[in-house]
């Protein structure tokens, strides 16, 4: 299923979120404009066995090579990947972003995407792969709508065969199916005669969690704080 509208949009504009998306379009044309668009993704992908065996490209890759991490964010793979990443953004990041604020929801996204890099590159610390794609900040952004919003509908596209099945469906079943299936492909790819598909399911796997984490302990700071006594003066 594909989502493709929240049920409310927020009343303010989703500026941080619109920003990430304006930044991910000029990156991908960048990269599709490069001499050399391969090059490109292996001087600013996150490549694990860089990362682990300690080993720096020379520039223009980032200085020092943890940067990837960063970098590899704005990267994609083409015109269907991007497309599908900004789509999930705009369906669930404005009411995050309204419910954390611009700047807290600009600094969660980072750290999750930074959380599914290295969720990834623990998975599979020898892969050669350039790892790239904003799924995993992305993917942090859906666990938070998980924890703060679970009973909002969600409208949805379904294809079966050639027909369009549209159906509004409550938040946690679109984004519990969605988490459910990266933990079943992200595990069945340790088994070494599966199909991985050049998937970084891992990167999906924790920026979700980390979304959910971090989500979870600010619900628990806000109900701690409404409900402490205040003394009057």
């Amino acid at each position: 299923m594909i989502p493709y509208r929240d049920e409310r949009l927020p009343r303010i504009i989703a500026v941080s979120v619109w920003t990430i998306v304006a930044g991910n379009v000029y990156f991908f044309y960048r990269e599709l404009t490069a001499s050399k668009p391969a090059r490109t993704i292996d001087e600013f992908a996150l490549v694990p066995y860089n990362l682990t065996h300690h080993i720096q490209l020379a520039p223009p890759s980032p200085h020092p090579a943890v940067l990837t991490l960063l970098t590899s964010m704005f990267l994609h793979g083409g015109i269907s990947h991007i497309f599908f990443n900004m789509l999930f953004l705009l369906v669930f990041g404005p009411r995050i972003e309204r419910y954390q604020g611009h700047a807290a929801f600009v600094a969660f996204y980072v750290l999750c995407g930074v959380a599914g890099g290295i969720a990834q590159m623990l998975a599979a610390p020898n892969s050669h792969i350039p790892e790239i794609g904003a799924s995993g900040a992305i993917a942090g952004v859906m666990g938070a709508y998980l924890i703060t919003y679970p009973r909002s509908t969600i409208d949805t596209v379904t294809p079966i065969g050639c027909f369009p099945l549209f159906l509004r469906l409550p938040a946690v079943i679109v984004i519990g199916v969605w988490a459910a299936l990266q933990f079943v492909l992200g595990f069945d790819t340790f088994d070494p005669r599966a199909n991985q598909g050049g998937v970084a399911y891992f990167a999906h796997i924790g920026g979700f969690a980390s979304g959910v984490i971090l989500q979870g302990l600010v619900e628990l700071f806000r109900r701690d704080r409404d409900s402490a006594p205040r003394s009057r003066r």
